[in-house]
C-alpha cells in the first residue's frame, strides 16, 4: 500500500466514527462467539478463534474487501496487509502483538476494510490493548488453559504407572501407537516451554502457568490410523506434519514440543510425534546414537504407514538434530522402494541437524533431493553450542552448524539463523524465537519459498545462494 493512500485511510478511520448512520458489516468472532470490541486485549487473553465474519445482508462486491491491521500508539505504528479479509483466520494475531511490543504501552489495535483498487476505506474498528502483569487464578472457574490432542508413536518401552512422565522409558521395544493430551496456558509466550522455576518459588506444574503432559492413552494400530485419519479430514486441506525429536529429549519433552510448535504455528490439522528411546540424559550421547540408529527400521515402517493411512493430503515432515539422522535415512530408503509415496509430502524441514557434513552433502541430501522432489528447507546456525560440542566429539562439523562453511546444495532451501538465539546452548532456535517460528508460520501458511519470504534476506556467494534470518 502506498504511503499516501494509508494516510488517507488513516485520516478517514478518525472521521469514520463521526457517523451516526454508519452501517456494519464486518464483526469479529472468536469461536463462532461475536467478539465485544469494547473487551480489551492483553498478553494473558485467549487468541484461539479469532475469525472476520461479514454480515449476509452485505453486498457481494464486499466479498473481496482488503483487510489493513496495525497498531498505532502516536509514536510509531505496525502494519499487517491482507488482500482479502478471509486470510485473517489463518493469522497468528498473538505472536505479531508480541513482536510489535503491543501490550507495552497501551496501544490500540485497529481494523481497516478497505475495497477496490483505490482502496476506499469502507468500515474499521479498533480493540485497546492492555498491559496486564497479573493473572487470576480462574480455579473453580472457566481454565486458563487448552488441552491439546497429539498423536505419537514410539518405540520406547512401556511401564504401568499412573505417573504419565514414567509410562514411556529409555529402553528399546515394540513400536507401539497413542494419542496423549497436552495443556497450554492462555498466558503462554510464543517460543516457550513454560515448566515450574524454583526463581519464582514453583515446585509442581500448573496448567495455568505451564504446558503440561496431561495424559497418555495407548491403542491399537488400526485404531491409531482410524482416529487419526478421521481428524485429519476436518482440516481444511487434510493436514498433518511429523515431528522426530532429538537427542536428550524424553517421551514428555517430545510430547509437550510438538504441541508447542503445533499451537504456536496455529497448525491446521494434526500433529503427530515420534519418540525414540533418547536416554533423556546429556551424558548418554553416544547411548542415543545407538538408539537413534536402532530405530532407522521403526521410523521407516512407521513414516511408510503415516503417509499411506493417515490420509493426509498435505504432510510436513520436521527433525531437530539427532532425530535428522533417523527421519532423512528413513526418507531415503523408503522412497527408494516406493517413489509414488512423495505425492503426499508437502515440505521437509530438517532442524540443526547432528549429522556429518559431509556425509549430509555426499550420500543424504543428494538422494532426498531426487527421490522425494519436494520442497526441502534447512536451518542452520553458527551459534550451535550443542553441535559445536557433536564437531568436537566427532572430529568432523556437523549439517546443522554453520560456523565452518554451511552446508549449501542445489535442491534444497538453506536459512542461517546465526545471531537469532541468544540462549545458552542455541540449539532448539526452530522452536524457541519468534524469528524462525515466523518463518515456518509463512512458509506452512502461505507455501513462498525463501525467496519470497520478508523475514529472510539473500546472501550471494561465487556459485550458490542461501537466506539470513532478519534480526
Amino acid at each position: 500500500m502506498k504511503i499516501s493512500t494509508l494516510l488517507i485511510a488513516l485520516l478517514l478511520n478518525c472521521f469514520i466514527g463521526l457517523s451516526q448512520e454508519k452501517d456494519h458489516f464486518f464483526n469479529l468472532y472468536q469461536n463462532e462467539i461475536q467478539f465485544q470490541n469494547s473487551n480489551c486485549l492483553n498478553q494473558y487473553s485467549n487468541f484461539i478463534g479469532f475469525d472476520i465474519i461479514l454480515i449476509d445482508d452485505a453486498p457481494e462486491s464486499y466479498n473481496e474487501t482488503k483487510l489493513l491491521l496495525y497498531i498505532n500508539d502516536n509514536s510509531s505504528m505496525s502494519f499487517a496487509e491482507f488482500d482479502n479479509y478471509k486470510e485473517f483466520k489463518g493469522f497468528n494475531l498473538k505472536f505479531w502483538l508480541e513482536e510489535n511490543q503491543a501490550f507495552q504501552n497501551g496501544n490500540t489495535l485497529y481494523f481497516d476494510f478497505l475495497l477496490d483498487n483505490q482502496d476506499n476505506l469502507i468500515e474499521s474498528f479498533q480493540i485497546c490493548l492492555e498491559n496486564s502483569e497479573i493473572v487470576t487464578d480462574s480455579r473453580g472457574g472457566t481454565p486458563e488453559f487448552v488441552k491439546m490432542p497429539v498423536y505419537f508413536a514410539t518405540d520406547r518401552n512401556y511401564n504401568n504407572t499412573k505417573d504419565v512422565y514414567e509410562q514411556f522409558g529409555s529402553k528399546r521395544s515394540k513400536l507401539k501407537y497413542g494419542i496423549c493430551e497436552v495443556s497450554i496456558p492462555h498466558d503462554h509466550k510464543i517460543g516457550h516451554i513454560e515448566s515450574p522455576s524454583i526463581w519464582r518459588f514453583e515446585f509442581s506444574e500448573d496448567p495455568e502457568k505451564h504446558i503440561v503432559l496431561q495424559s497418555t492413552k495407548l491403542l491399537n494400530k488400526d485404531s491409531f490410523f482410524k482416529k487419526l485419519s478421521t481428524n485429519i479430514k476436518k482440516s481444511s486441506k487434510k493436514s498433518s506434519f511429523l515431528f522426530v525429536h532429538g537427542y536428550n529429549v524424553s517421551f514428555g519433552d517430545a510430547a509437550k514440543r510438538t504441541a508447542q510448535i503445533s499451537y504456536d504455528l496455529l497448525f491446521d490439522g494434526e500433529a503427530v510425534f515420534y519418540s525414540w528411546p533418547s536416554q533423556a540424559n546429556i551424558s548418554a550421547y553416544t547411548k542415543d546414537e545407538a538408539n537413534i540408529k536402532w530405530a532407522e527400521a521403526n521410523i521407516k515402517n512407521f513414516l511408510e504407514d503415516y503417509i499411506t493411512r493417515s490420509e493426509a493430503e498435505e504432510i510436513y515432515l520436521v527433525a531437530h538434530s539427532m532425530g535428522n539422522r533417523g527421519l532423512t535415512r528413513a526418507i531415503v530408503s523408503l522412497f527408494k522402494e516406493r517413489p509414488e509415496l512423495k505425492e503426499k509430502i508437502k515440505e521437509i524441514i530438517l532442524a540443526a541437524p547432528d549429522i556429518d557434513a559431509d556425509v549430509f552433502k555426499r550420500d543424504i541430501a543428494p538422494q532426498m533431493v531426487s527421490l522425494v522432489q519436494k520442497p526441502i528447507t534447512l536451518y542452520v546456525s553458527a551459534d550451535d553450542v550443542a553441535l559445536k560440542a557433536s564437531k568436537t566429539l566427532h572430529g568432523y562439523p556437523r549439517a546443522g552448524d554453520s560456523g565452518d562453511g554451511i552446508v549449501l546444495i542445489n535442491g534444497i532451501e538453506t536459512i542461517d539463523a546465526t545471531g537469532i538465539d541468544t540462549s545458552f546452548l542455541s540449539h532448539s532456535y526452530f522452536a524457541d524465537t519468534t524469528s524462525i517460528i515466523s518463518d515456518i508460520f509463512d512458509l506452512i501458511k502461505t507455501g513462498k519459498r525463501a525467496m519470497s519470504r520478508k523475514r529472510l534476506k539473500l546472501i550471494e556467494l561465487r556459485n550458490s545462494i542461501y537466506w539470513k534470518v532478519r534480526k
